[in-house]
């Protein structure tokens, strides 16, 4: 019976699985259901097995279909006037949910708003008009609340949400994804410094909150009344917190997993772990069919199962082995979703599970008795973000890569590895070997940091990315600030952003980035922008302000939109001072940028400065904008030439101002013969050393205020190291232009003022 419900519920989500990814045609699922329905009258668990299958196939493809007309997939871009219901009040981010009531293609579903208003409620009809962008995200530039007709669920949550404003004041974001599983309004450093320390579960509802909130309740109603009627109050309790949430697949697995314990204590059952967990995930897909291909849903049966493995096979430290099995069992997922294993987190939730175990009851208490309750809870409250951040900071506690399988492969090999281990138990001298094989598998761990340089304190350091034809510059400020300036090019077939940029962030533990500058909205600039800005929140970016019609510039407006960043049009005498760096907007204008329409010369000119190091970041900019700029400029170290070296820019005008020690020209191959041979000799004449990205790779300049020092190498990623060893071996010779070694040059350091 119990291997039976276990297959069942297997076949049930692979089933609901493929019919939600592939959307599987009519024509086969009508013969596939009429099957099924003879396949029901027999008791062969082989043929109840595929039956399910057959209706859970029809189940997923019917989900898939309805999902695909919804209002957020059949909009096109452009302005919309729809009927909502406003799920939440708006966050501080200006982002809520709502569900499209009416609009004039008829079509429902939840999209995402932008919207600037304190004063709406969860819960109310809104009007809304707004620009529509894709990715369902609404900028509501107008919203006009409707008189009733409030819904008593998100009205409950609304009065929830502001008793919680009330009580808790800076902290009521983390405390709102406690109770009611709001994680917008968390600040992004505090939900990094929880996922680092692999405790991110802790900010999100999960079987975590309803477990421990369900044992709360049992502890309580059976002081009052019996065993028997403990369970069913607590069931009940528990049912309509989680309807409250709006059924989220963790906290519906949690409360189906204490329904059906429960109803087994009640017969004086003691079925299966497995059986149980199996009942409650074939609940959970029933009321939430698309929980089949949900990430969390799929973390929380892992969890679990991990958790129950881990105890059992380290019976005298049960809490550590729950904690590990937990671990390893969702290392793989998480790596393949988000990039991303908090090994440390072995050691953290020994703490901050028994910490959450009193947060959460006190949460609830503080509620109802006010501020009293919360007092205590917050300075619980205080200890869970304490051990956060010391767990986050511990070196090597978490690991990160770019999402997929090439970086959950590893995880699966240990994961396999403790499973073999757990069911053979090998003798002594077989562990000897599989130690050995251990140590040289962990290699695989190491590769992604071989590359990773090391930086000093009080240390600027520019990246110049060797992302083909296009820029993409990667700024570290001398406290560990990241800043980004153009994200590479994306073709058909290659996406800077997530093939370069984000790799090369990852591997310098970068969780965040103090400001992402886009010089303006061509391809070769813009292209990688939104893989970063997704992965990686920024707190701000800057633009020139200047509307695109590509569908490229239309999903990065999306994307901005999505994940909240804060934006801004970037105009001369814009300010940006992260740690001791300054960053100056020299370049567009107002009145320039309102009577110029080429993109290249509205590109964003910053100069950035530490100490007496200066450098000049031109964007795309040609002779025009060089000619208006000349006037305000004035002498630089290091020039980053405009427009990847085009003939028609880098004056000799403008090289008598700047008169710069070096110059790097982001290029790649190109069928616009950038960088031009007469660009070439211009910087040749003014005694500049000239690198390039195409032929030595990624470009790096490190500087402590007084000094500068420049190198080249391929630090991107060893595997891009190989390859550019590999094409320098099989290439002719070419001119002095365009053969460079690919390995890495020694460094050259310059003076950019006296020591006195």
């Amino acid at each position: 019976m119990r291997s039976r419900i276990v297959m069942l519920a297997l076949a049930y989500g692979a089933g609901l699985w493929v019919g939600l990814v592939f959307m599987v045609p009519a024509r086969v699922i009508l013969p596939l259901l009429a099957a099924a329905t003879f396949g029901l009258l027999w008791t062969r668990t082989w043929t109840l097995i595929a039956a399910v299958l057959s209706i859970s196939l029809a189940t997923g493809a019917a989900r898939a279909t309805q999902q695909a007309s919804s209002c957020g997939r059949i909009w096109s871009p452009g302005v919309r006037s729809v009927l909502l219901r406003l799920h939440d009040r708006p966050g501080t981010r200006g982002t809520a949910s709502a569900s499209v009531l009416h609009s004039r293609e008829g079509c429902r579903g939840t999209i995402r708003l932008r919207v600037n208003s304190d004063s709406l409620r969860g819960g109310v009809r809104v009007i809304a008009f707004g620009q529509y962008r894709g990715g369902g995200v609404l900028s509501v530039s107008w919203i006009r609340e409707l008189q009733g007709g409030r819904s008593l669920l998100y009205a409950l949550r609304h009065a929830m949400g502001r008793r919680v404003r009330t009580l808790y004041g800076p902290r009521s974001g983390m405390v709102e994804a406690l109770v009611l599983g709001r994680r917008d309004n968390i600040e992004p450093a505090v939900r990094q410094r929880f996922v680092d320390a692999g405790l991110a579960h802790i900010l999100a509802i999960s079987g975590l909150h309803v477990g421990v909130l369900a044992t709360w309740i049992l502890l309580l109603v059976r002081m009052f009344v019996g065993s028997r009627s403990a369970w069913l109050v607590g069931a009940i309790a528990v049912w309509c917190y989680v309807a409250t949430l709006g059924f989220p697949a963790p906290a519906t697995r949690a409360a189906a997993f204490i329904s059906v314990l429960g109803v087994a204590r009640l017969r004086q059952r003691h079925p299966p772990v497995a059986a149980v967990l199996a009942c409650a995930m074939l609940l959970v897909l029933a009321i939430d069919p698309a929980a089949a291909t949900s990430v969390g849903a799929w973390l929380s049966a892992a969890a679990v199962v991990g958790t129950r493995a881990g105890a059992e096979a380290l019976p005298r430290f049960r809490l550590l082995g729950a904690s590990l099995g937990a671990t390893l069992v969702t290392a793989p997922i998480t790596a393949f979703a988000f990039g991303s294993v908090a090994p440390i987190g072995v050691l953290a939730n020994l703490v901050a599970v028994p910490l959450a175990g009193l947060v959460v009851p006190g949460l609830f208490l503080s509620l109802v008795g006010g501020a009293i309750p919360a007092g205590g809870t917050g300075l619980t409250l205080a200890a869970l973000e304490w051990i956060a951040e010391l767990a986050a900071g511990i070196p090597g506690g978490h690991l990160t890569g770019v999402a997929g399988s090439l970086f959950a492969l590893p995880w699966c090999l240990v994961l396999l590895s403790a499973v073999w281990f757990r069911v053979r138990r090998p003798s002594m001298p077989r562990l000897r070997r599989i130690a050995f094989l251990a140590a040289i598998a962990s290699w695989a761990f190491a590769i992604p940091s071989l590359g990773k340089d090391q930086y000093r304190s009080n240390e600027l350091v520019l990246h110049f990315l060797s992302v083909g034809q296009g820029d993409a510059i990667v700024i570290r400020t001398p406290r560990g600030s990241w800043i980004l300036v153009d994200g590479g090019p994306r073709t058909a077939g290659f996406d800077a952003g997530r093939r370069v940029v984000l790799p090369f962030l990852r591997q310098r533990g970068v969780r965040q980035l103090a400001a992402v500058v886009v010089t303006h909205g061509d391809a070769d600039h813009l292209g990688g922008v939104p893989a970063v800005v997704t992965e990686m929140t920024p707190e701000l970016v800057l633009d020139p302000g200047q509307p695109f019609g590509t569908e490229l510039y239309r999903e990065y407006l999306a994307t901005l939109d999505r994940v909240g960043g804060s934006w801004r049009a970037a105009r001369a005498g814009d300010v940006i001072e992260i740690d001791s760096i300054r960053l100056e907007v020299l370049h567009p204008r107002r009145d320039w940028i309102s009577t110029h329409l080429d993109p290249n010369d509205n590109s964003v000119v910053l100069r950035l400065e530490h100490g007496c190091f200066t450098a000049v970041l031109t964007g795309d900019i040609e002779w025009p904008a060089e000619s208006l700029l000349i006037p305000v400029m004035s002498e630089s170290d290091l020039l980053k030439v405009g427009h990847h070296g085009a003939s028609a820019g880098t004056t000799d005008a403008w090289l008598d101002v700047l008169t710069p020690s070096v110059a790097v020209i982001s290029v790649g191959r190109n069928r616009y013969g950038h960088p031009a041979f007469s660009t070439l000799d211009r910087l040749l004449a003014h005694g500049t050393m000239v690198f390039r990205t195409d032929d030595g790779g990624t470009v790096t300049v490190r500087s402590d205020g007084r000094y500068f020092q420049i190198e080249q190498g391929v630090s991107t990623t060893p595997w891009e190291a190989l390859k550019c060893q590999t094409r320098r071996l099989l290439r002719s010779n070419g001119s002095s232009w365009t053969k460079r070694s690919c390995t890495r040059t020694p460094p050259v350091s310059l003076l950019s003022c006296s020591t006195t």
